[in-house]
């Protein structure tokens, strides 16, 4: 038996009975500009409003895979919480109107629609951006069995980049929520491309590679612009990759991760050394991967006992922690410094896997 797991070390959510995603729905999270005007790529504010970024909050009941609606929420860009009027716009001193709180947003998962909280994006994000990269983070409470359980700092990072002309994006989704409930289930991804902030829809030039991020390393999977993941290909859970390339060359790379809800292990993350989801100066985040089962939540440390680590830079490329001879390496848990993120440009990922 096998258990994979990953992480983003500044968008990790704690505990150990809910899973939860972001889902980015109609136009990627992403602002181009062009240095010294007001031109925004995309313009989100002309766009038709179903059309402008929305991130779905999708909370699962790790147990069994229920969906479950949020109690309570909170919405934050960067640090700051936003507050809504009762119109849904944000209030905060320098954001108005630029965000809008969806409390029963229309989404549909494995042919079921439910209605979910949201965030969408409303005005350009450039001119409070600070011209980089931000972060999108979500926090609250749901009830289950009568009791109020908390979920923390599931994040979506907003890219803020100059433009430069020809840029291209990829947006991956599937038909699932992006999680298999019972053994021998499959889902289908499909990999959408914006150039400049609109889709394309000619896809002539256009060739595609589907990629497991494992803890032991990548592996190939197909090169279609849709791919199949079936229970076989996820062991708890799958970072996927899929790197689009435009005559040879790649243009943009999206990502999903999917969980598979009828293995009877799942993998829990203890993050010590640093405070909310952040490394920050002078820290260093210890990782200790721990089994548990899934019916109980039990934790079964004597299951695995040595880990596989595969890290990865804010870039996407291999990364090689202090300390370390390779991206890769076995143990029971891995130290990153804040050190380590300077050298990452700000942002770490990575891919754990372990076998019984």
């Amino acid at each position: 038996m096998k258990i994979e797991g990953g992480f983003t070390l500044i968008a990790l959510m704690d505990g150990t009975t809910i899973n939860g995603m972001l889902r980015v729905e109609g136009t990627p999270l992403v602002q181009r500009y062009n240095k010294g005007t007001a031109v925004f790529i995309p313009d989100f504010e002309a766009l038709a409003e179903n059309s402008r970024p929305t991130v779905a909050v999708i909370l699962r009941d790790i147990s069994d895979g229920d969906i479950l609606i949020p109690n309570t929420i909170e919405y934050r860009y960067n640090d700051l919480l936003l507050t809504f009027g009762s119109n849904g716009l944000s209030t905060n001193a320098g954001m108005v109107g630029f965000f809008k709180k969806i409390d029963a947003y229309s989404t549909t998962i494995g042919g079921t629609t439910y209605q979910v909280s949201a965030l969408r994006v409303m005005k350009n994000l450039v001119p409070i951006s600070g011209y980089d990269n931000d972060r999108i983070t979500v926090s609250g409470t749901v009830e289950i069995a009568g009791s109020s359980i908390a979920f923390k700092g599931l994040s979506k990072e907003v890219v803020i980049q100059e433009s430069t002309g020809n840029q291209y994006d990829v947006l991956v989704s599937n038909n699932k929520g992006s999680q298999l409930l019972a053994a021998g289930e499959s889902l289908t991804e499909t990999a959408r491309i914006f150039k400049d902030g609109v889709e394309i829809t000619d896809y002539t030039g256009f060739t595609f590679q589907w990629v497991k991020m494992l803890g032991a390393g990548d592996t190939n999977m197909g090169t279609a612009r849709t791919q199949a993941v079936t229970t076989n290909d996820v062991d708890n859970v799958l970072k996927l990759r899929c790197d689009v390339k435009l005559n040879g060359s790649l243009v943009a790379s999206g990502y999903d991760e999917v969980t598979d809800f009828s293995d009877p292990y799942y993998l829990i993350l203890k993050i010590t050394g640093i405070t909310g989801n952040t490394v920050r100066k002078g820290e260093t985040a210890t990782i200790t991967p721990v089994a548990a089962k899934r019916s109980t939540g039990e934790e079964v440390p004597s299951l695995i006992t040595s880990w596989t680590f595969s890290f990865k830079d804010n870039a996407g490329a291999a990364f090689i922690l202090t300390g370390k001879s390779a991206a890769t390496f076995t143990g029971t848990n891995a130290k990153v410094t804040y050190e380590d993120m300077v050298r990452a440009k700000m942002g770490i990922s990575g891919s754990i896997s372990g076998t019984a």
